[in-house]
């Protein structure tokens, strides 16, 4: 979708624009590549400069005509290289992550992102963070991946009265269809209603915002294909049957209650989609109650029915573009409950490209990836309580747990009960850096 429709920030975006007001906090996207050698500065900076002529080098600029979305342009990134100089260790490199991505890159700055990196062991750990508004997981993977600068489409059909036109044309044709489904919908109907009907939230001293805790472990793949086709699953399957028990273990919950685990789905269908997010975060049904370890089959049933019609889902309660039309505060409460409405979030990425692992000339021996709020979560806000972000490289599948310290303690807490969860489905996971050094850090 390399057009002015890639061009155009959707609901999605907008959403996550907002969220710093609406949400007291940003949702930020974070890589980290593990690489066995130390990488000269030159080679670092090659890089920065590769990627602020790409993807990630946007700014959002206000359309000119009524009727059209705004637009994506081309921004050179003030936000230079971080080198540390010194050395990493096991007990200082959690907190050296949580640096990196606790670094503002505010939505009207012109600081657009953070490439950091600092010797770790025998080699190097290097960070960039992302502000998820300007792109999500995949997005970000693609960016990384890209070797040619990105180029913004120009000419008549690119143009903001071209955008006005078409907008408002999709938004009355789509809005006809969807009004007479509506009128035999009451139950949407009524959730509409009660979307406009909801009053602000209560004015009073705001909670205190919750920065989560982060374990990151890797798993041979096959060891991991093999424990999910044993219990009848697949690999998907059992990395949400993970998540959710890591919410049954250490999230209170009333009797019964079942646990909504919000799965994000790509919307992009071809190679090189450059829209900053394109996908949609449908929540998933699963039981409370104790952890299960066992039969993966109902998992998998339930996932393949609730995907089978994600094309049906949106982010908006209404035709996407008639909701780019409304008022703001129309708008804003026309929103489908997203990520941050769910108890746990299980981000699959897939198989990392070759062009991902491979920075600054080196081969990765490990890359991973998390979703974190700054500067933190507000429990009153939202639902969320954990997120997880599962990558293959290789041979290997590395899974980052975050989670709320309030329910999973300090990373070396969250390191041990993670460590528990796959000891208990048979699977031997490594952490990626020593837990025994966190307890003595925090000693």
């Amino acid at each position: 979708m390399n057009d002015a429709t890639a061009w155009r920030l959707n609901s999605t975006d907008e959403m996550l624009h907002q969220a710093a007001t609406a949400l007291g906090s940003s949702r930020v996207v974070q890589i980290l590549w593990r690489l066995p050698v130390p990488v000269p500065a030159q080679a670092l900076q090659a890089e920065w400069r590769r990627l602020d002529s790409g993807l990630l080098s946007r700014r959002a600029a206000r359309a000119h005509l009524p009727g059209a979305r705004r637009r994506w342009v081309p921004a050179a990134n003030t936000h230079p290289l971080h080198l540390d100089h010194r050395p990493l260790t096991d007990a200082t490199a959690p907190q050296w992550i949580d640096t990196q991505v606790r670094v503002p890159l505010a939505p009207d700055s012109t600081e657009l992102w953070r490439l950091a990196a600092a010797p770790y062991h025998e080699g190097c750990l290097v960070s960039l963070t992302v502000p998820h508004f300007r792109s999500d997981g995949l997005g970000l993977l693609n960016a990384i991946a890209a070797r040619a600068p990105a180029r913004r489409p120009r000419g008549p059909r690119d143009s903001d009265a071209a955008e006005a036109l078409g907008q408002t044309t999709r938004a009355v044709a789509r809005t006809a269809g969807w009004l007479l489904r509506l009128a035999r919908d009451p139950r949407q109907c009524e959730r509409i209603s009660a979307a406009l009907r909801r009053p602000p939230a209560a004015a009073g001293p705001p909670a205190r915002p919750q920065f989560f805790s982060t374990a990151i472990f890797t798993v041979e793949a096959a060891e991991w294909q093999e424990c999910a086709r044993g219990r009848g699953g697949t690999a998907n399957t059992l990395f949400l049957q993970i998540a959710a028990n890591l919410v049954r273990a250490r999230v209170p919950r009333a009797d019964r209650e079942g646990i909504r685990v919000g799965i994000p789905v790509s919307l992009r269908r071809q190679a090189g989609d450059e829209r900053a997010n394109a996908l949609v975060v449908v929540p998933l049904g699963m039981p409370g109650g104790p952890v299960r370890h066992g039969d993966l089959s109902g998992a998998r049933q339930a996932t393949k029915a609730l995907l089978r019609d994600v094309g049906a889902h949106s982010a908006t309660l209404v035709p996407e573009p008639l909701w780019h039309l409304l008022p703001a505060r129309h708008a804003a409460a026309l929103k489908n409950p997203g990520a941050q409405q769910t108890d746990v979030v299980a981000s699959n990425f897939g198989h990392a490209p070759d062009a991902v692992v491979d920075f600054a000339g080196h081969t990765a021996d490990s890359v991973a990836m998390r979703t974190m709020n700054v500067p933190g979560l507000f429990p009153d806000k939202a639902r969320l309580r954990a997120s997880l972000c599962l990558f293959r490289t290789g041979h290997r599948m590395t899974v980052t747990v975050t989670g709320m310290p309030a329910h999973f303690g300090d990373s070396a807490s969250l390191h041990r009960l993670v460590a528990e969860e796959f000891a208990a489905w048979g699977l031997t996971a490594r952490p990626w850096w020593s837990t025994t050094a966190h307890e003595a850090r925090k000693g």
